[in-house]
Parts: C-alpha cells; structure tokens; sequence
C-alpha cells in the first residue's frame, strides 16, 4: 500500500497542530477572472520563514470545521500578501498571468516535511488535496 501526505500536514506542522496560528488571506475580487468568489487561504511561515499555503476551503472539506478569518492570527489581503512576498513569489510560481496564491497552494511543499516525501505532487482540487506522481 502506498501512503502519501496531504500538504495539509506541513501546513499543520508549521502551524503547531492549529489552522488558527495561520494568517487568513481574503482575496475579495478576482483579478484572474474566476467568477467563483474566493473563499481565501490560510498561510503560516515554515521553519525558514517560507509560506505555507492551503485554500481556507481545504481545512472545511479535511475536517469538517469552517475556517473563520476571524478566528485567525490576523487577516491580510491578497495584495497585502503579494507585496509581502513578491520576492519568494517571483522565484515560486510559474506564471505571472494566474493566481499566485493557488500556485502556492499547489507547490510541492511535502519536502519542508521530510526529504522522503519529495516526488508527491499536490494539486487542490474544488478543496480536495489529490495527489498526482
């Protein structure tokens, strides 16, 4: 049997076992042309300093619990979050044209965890962590 882990552990991990520890992102209108509004993402600096991100729907569909902003260490924008990062995100996604914030949630973030996760590939999917080798 082949056993892979959601990113949702590293986010954990960085978060201390806590979604609330996390900074909520509100994204409020799309600039990429969803039309879906965005429920947002929950962000935590890893051990280097690094986000860690997952969409705020992720921890509902994982869990069962809603991930009230509210409840959250604090709340940023997604502009704030973007001139916050803009470095890290200029070096981490791939395409200035889509939602930085969904590429960093699709990052291969299992690494920061251990080195014998590398190779898994999570892609969030109408909230769901699905996995692609």
């Amino acid at each position: 049997m082949e056993s892979k882990t959601c990113p949702l552990f590293s986010f954990l991990i960085a978060a201390k076992g806590n979604w609330r520890n996390s900074i909520y992102i509100q994204c409020g209108g799309c600039p990429y042309g969803k039309a879906a509004p965005c429920p947002g993402f929950l962000m935590v600096p890893d051990y280097d300093g690094q986000p860690v991100v997952i969409p705020a729907g992720a921890i509902q569909s994982m869990t069962g619990l809603i991930a009230d902003k509210s409840e959250c260490r604090a709340v940023l924008s997604r502009h704030d979050f973007e001139s916050l990062y803009a470095l890290w995100l200029e070096w981490h996604v791939s395409s200035p044209d889509d939602c930085a914030l969904l590429q960093a949630a699709s990052l291969n973030i299992c690494h920061r965890v251990n080195k014998e996760y590398q190779g898994c590939y999570p892609k969030f999917t109408d909230g769901q962590c699905v996995f692609k080798p």
